[in-house]
């Protein structure tokens, strides 16, 4: 079962199944390795945005970006 990344449990391994956003951020997302298969690690969450590990790179995301993002356990 997939859950929106923002609703994604700290620190376990999640995996991108689905993205739900389109245009130019989708580009950008793409281009940051964040498409369906990838493996990213919820390193820490603040108000309105979360902190992510793909592989040796980390990125933070906004709420709205993140729920754009369905993940399953990995």
């Amino acid at each position: 079962m997939s859950v929106p990344l923002d609703e994604a449990t700290g620190p376990s391994t999640w995996v991108i199944e689905r993205v739900r956003v389109r245009g130019p951020l989708r580009w950008e997302l793409d281009a940051l390795g964040l498409v369906p298969g990838t493996a990213v690690r919820v390193l820490r969450r603040a108000r309105g945005h979360l902190v992510i590990a793909v592989a040796e790179a980390r990125y933070g995301l906004g709420d709205e970006v993140a729920r754009g993002l369905l993940v399953r356990r990995g």
